[in-house]
């Protein structure tokens, strides 16, 4: 049974029509398919493609030389001659001999989700460390697919110092795809040592990394917080790079607050592995904001998504403040009350209204303070270097210069800061609300 849900006809017909298929198995739920092939369809929007038609497949198991049978690949063939299809895009993985079977038979590009996404990262890279990341994925999946492009399988002929037929052609590119993908990962861990560096200058400050599901409205959120002017687009996976602010040029200890790519479902785990760098600074933060577009009607699944992501990657047991963003978009007015009460310490905000970023600027600052020391430490007037880390990394509340050999100061701060004061500490107690 094929299930066929047409598109209204756009009045002037494009060249890079897309036909998105689905195949549901008898344990699996049509509405939860249903949302996985919308968000599909944003993609191959987001790509540039115009999904024009979508087809559901009910199938007790999937073919392995094909994915669909044989009578249901003929009809697809022809609706993709009926509307000029330019492209089959199949919501779930395909293998390589998947792809170029499918190719053969459609007469037509074939595309999985997989691959989708990646040309989207790589559409959307913008720095050296963000190309480089990319191009390595994108090697990697297409390495074992190199074997479609070419059908001729004709072999060069040796020179005159090498006797025989030669080298396939496929056997060449893939050769050379390889190192490829061995000078990028040289090179991307050239940028990772000098990241790390980078990260490293930054230890003594305290670090919020932003997370959530792509298009959730991190990037917003960061502007808004910091007064930065990052590109913020309503469109997914616009973020690809960890961009660092600081949260107020006046706060003491300095916060530091990154922007971070999105997650999604069945995020290629190549593209995981290739962003370790940039997935470090959630690694190495004191507190995730975890944003949530609660105007999606699958937030709660996007939330877990996310979760799980954070989990694979080391995140799991990082302090985490949820965000419940979007809520001027909500056709449920209380919803977002029902859910700061459900979660403990989350938030409801829209990322477009002042009021709402000051608070949760003060829901960032609480979480901090509650875990800040009191301590007067005396430090030697001589002494600038620890003089330096304290008005850098210390919210000083009160001071005495009179003493002759060292001023007292009365702060607070971080455990982790104030181990580095522990020589100087004269007193120390835990702040009170």
């Amino acid at each position: 049974m094929v299930l066929v849900t047409k598109q209204k006809a756009d009045k002037q017909i494009p060249s890079n029509l897309a036909i998105i298929v689905g195949v549901l198995l008898s344990s699996e739920e049509l509405d939860t398919l249903e949302d996985d092939l919308t968000e599909l369809e944003a993609l191959v929007t987001t790509l540039g493609l115009v999904p024009k038609e979508r087809i559901i497949q009910r199938r007790n198991r999937l073919v392995p030389a094909s994915l669909l049978g044989s009578g249901k690949i003929d009809e697809i063939k022809a609706r993709v001659l009926e509307i000029g299809a330019n492209v089959v895009v199949f919501d779930r993985y395909l293998s390589p001999p998947q792809v170029r079977n499918l190719e053969k038979s459609l007469n037509c590009s074939v595309m999985d989700r997989t691959g989708v996404i990646l040309e989207i990262f790589a559409k959307n890279a913008r720095t050296n460390a963000a190309k480089t990341q990319v191009e390595i994925a994108k090697l990697e999946y297409l390495l074992p697919r190199l074997g479609g492009a070419w059908t001729h399988f004709q072999r060069q002929r040796g020179d005159a110092t090498q006797r025989g037929m030669g080298e396939k052609q496929i056997e060449v590119d893939r050769r050379r795809a390889r190192d490829r993908i061995a000078r990028l990962k040289k090179q991307l861990e050239q940028i990772d040592n000098e990241k790390r560096t980078q990260r490293k200058a930054r230890r003594r400050e305290l670090k919020v990394a932003i997370v959530g599901y792509t298009n959730s409205g991190k990037t917003t959120i960061m502007n808004s917080l910091t007064k930065a002017q990052l590109l913020a687009k309503d469109a997914l996976f616009a973020t690809l790079d960890a961009s660092i602010r600081t949260l107020d040029p006046n706060t003491r200890p300095k916060i530091l607050v990154s922007d971070t790519v999105g997650f999604i479902r069945n995020l290629p785990h190549s593209l995981v592995a290739s962003f370790k760098s940039t997935l470090d600074e959630v690694l190495e933060a004191d507190l995730l904001l975890h944003v949530v577009d609660l105007s999606h009607k699958n937030y709660k699944a996007q939330l877990q998504i996310t979760e799980d992501v954070l989990k694979e990657i080391g995140a799991g047991e990082i302090p985490v403040i949820l965000v419940f963003n979007k809520i001027d978009k909500l056709n449920e007015p209380f919803l977002h009350k029902i859910l700061t009460q459900a979660y403990k310490g989350s938030i409801s905000i829209s990322a477009f209204k002042e009021e709402h970023i000051h608070l949760l600027r003060e829901h960032i600052y609480k979480f901090f303070e509650s875990n800040f020391v009191r301590t007067k430490v005396a430090i030697p007037h001589s002494d600038t270097s620890v003089l330096s880390i304290l008005f850098q990394h210390c919210l000083v509340l009160d001071s005495d210069y009179s003493g002759e050999n060292a001023a007292v100061f009365d702060v607070q701060a971080t455990p982790a800061t104030l181990a580095k004061l522990k020589a100087y500490v004269v007193q120390e107690k835990p702040i009170k609300d």
